[in-house]
């Protein structure tokens, strides 16, 4: 695992360090280019709702959140959506947590420190941490928790990123100690999410999503729950931190149609909505700018190509595909505000800047012209074909039509299309007999380069091309990730076409709102009027 090189002994609040999979997501495109001038502008100006008067105006209320859908689960070594992730922040509190910003707080930890070889993590706990029972959390419910989402019998689908971990042991109630195998920088990071919450150890498997059943230790409990149509909290009054600024309550409402959810805001039933939808930006920009959220997002959409076998097996012709398509072009084709991706890891990540192809700051007419010259010197013609697999649904078909029509220009060759349903599109990845170029989208677990740039690493089964190198794993064990990221580009496994952002509607009565890279926003951190 990559390296701890730049911390050794923590504060508790440090770092700028998620991955949601993001790879079915997305909505139907804009029909009015001119609302991407409107987007740069959001994207340059940021945002933060910040008020220092609103702890003193606050009153007791309730936030009412679009969720995109319901969660999987609740039980935290079986969450693996987005729609769950939201709720669990409000529901649990990690060692280590998120603030507003994205920034890692202390969260049952008080503090923490890190061995000099970046081997052994030692957590004190907060005295004044208790589950809604009234117990106190202790370091053996961390020690519970974390064993059990390691455990086969458990099933956790995110458990491979525990892989770090060791040995983990309670010196005491309040001391927790946690070893890794090697060094890993992201780790602390990994531990804000929730695979890594506590879990009340008599809790019966059944009973995460019972709201007379759950005991949870975070900002608020689990009130009620109807599937399809909402889950509702209400604030934990044995949270060592249950200020009188947050809501009362926290309404989710499982809205998956991004039209069906900005109806309801505009309606004044929602507070916050989960997206919205790209063919309403153009007039939201204009009508309601104060209240519509525009920001980049840890996430990037992407081609991978079959380079084990002909024709993809070569680097040029591999380069020559990814610099004939036109990443401007398309991203206003598609028309939802997304960014052009000459790199795969997104900006945003603290610290960390990353790698972009040497050939982006050629004109696009400099980059077709050598496209062209690498698809010749392989001795390619217009007798080549491809196939490129893509799923239902979403804008995947416009990108995948795109793509086909700018190689079709450059190089005069024929793009056979193939589309299938989402469950046969993820049996078929590793199939690579079946496609030479495949869609693909990721949205980083946290922000830090790993969780992008792990996914190549020659054992892992997320490594869709097949991409296999020993330098690049090497980089990677070492924690040098511009020399892998640099690598990564070099040899063009993948064509990164573009990173997501994030969009939002805040009603002016939310404060405390803070767009971040990770776009998680726990709901203790904002206010009402």
């Amino acid at each position: 695992m990559p390296g701890l090189g730049w911390f050794r002994a923590m504060p508790a609040a440090a770092l700028l360090f998620r991955r949601r999979l993001c790879d079915h997501c997305g909505m139907p495109p804009i029909r009015h280019i001119a609302a991407l001038v409107l987007v740069a502008a959001l994207l340059a100006a940021g945002c933060g709702r910040d008020d220092p008067g609103a702890d003193a105006q606050a009153v007791q209320s309730v936030l009412r959140r679009g969720n995109g859908g319901d969660p999987g689960s609740l039980d935290p070594a079986l969450a693996q959506d987005e729609h769950a992730f939201n709720v669990l922040a409000d529901l649990y509190e990690g060692l280590v947590i998120y603030g507003p910003d994205g920034a890692l707080l202390p969260g049952v930890a008080e503090r923490w420190t890190v061995s000099d070889d970046g081997l052994v993590y030692r957590f004190e706990l907060r005295p004044d941490a208790r589950w809604s029972n009234g117990e106190a959390v202790t370091a053996g419910h961390f020690v519970h928790a974390l064993e059990r989402a390691q455990a086969a019998e458990t099933a956790a689908p995110l458990s491979f990123l525990l892989n770090p971990v060791d040995t983990v042991l309670a010196e005491d109630n309040a001391t927790l100690v946690i070893r890794l195998e090697a060094p890993a920088s992201h780790f602390l990071a990994v531990l804000a999410m929730a695979i890594a919450l506590p879990v009340w150890p008599e809790l019966e498997p059944d009973a995460f999503n019972d709201p007379a059943r759950l005991v949870s230790n975070g900002a608020y409990l689990l009130e009620s729950w109807r599937p399809g149509e909402l889950l509702r909290l209400r604030r934990n009054p044995q949270f060592h931190d249950a200020t009188d600024a947050a809501p009362e309550a926290v309404e989710y409402y499982p809205i998956s149609d991004p039209a069906a959810e900005l109806t309801r805001y505009r309606a004044g039933e929602l507070d916050l909505t989960a997206t919205v939808p790209p063919a309403s930006l153009e007039a939201l920009s204009r009508d309601r700018p104060g209240e519509l959220v525009i920001a980049p997002r840890l996430a990037v959409y992407y081609l991978a190509l079959d380079m084990g076998e002909a024709p993809l097996d070569e680097a040029g012709l591999r380069q020559a595909l990814s610099m004939a398509i036109d990443r401007e072009t398309l991203t206003r084709i598609i028309g939802r505000g997304e960014q052009p991706a000459y790199g795969f890891v997104p900006d945003g990540i603290a610290g960390y800047t990353p790698a972009r192809h040497a050939w982006a700051a050629l004109a696009a007419e400099e980059r077709l012209a050598e496209a062209r010259r690498l698809f010749a010197a392989g001795g390619h013609d217009e007798s080549l074909s491809l196939t490129l697999m893509y799923d239902t649904g979403d804008i995947h078909e416009q990108v995948a039509l795109a793509v086909a029509a700018m190689w079709k220009d450059a190089f005069g060759i024929g793009t056979r299309l193939d589309k299938r349903e989402w469950k046969y599109f993820l049996d078929s990845r590793a199939q690579r007999g079946d496609w030479d170029a495949m869609r693909f989208a990721w949205t980083g677990d946290f922000a830090h380069p790993a969780t992008f740039l792990d996914l190549f690493m020659s054992n892992n089964p997320m490594n869709l091309p097949g991409y296999d190198n020993p330098q690049y794993d090497r980089y990677l064990e070492t924690g040098d990730f511009n020399r892998a990221e640099a690598l990564l580009l070099e040899e063009h496994p993948v064509i990164p076409l573009y990173f997501y952002v994030s969009k939002h509607l805040v009603s002016p009565a939310v404060h405390g709102f803070h767009s971040n890279p990770l776009d998680l926003h726990p709901s203790r951190f904002v206010s009402l009027r």
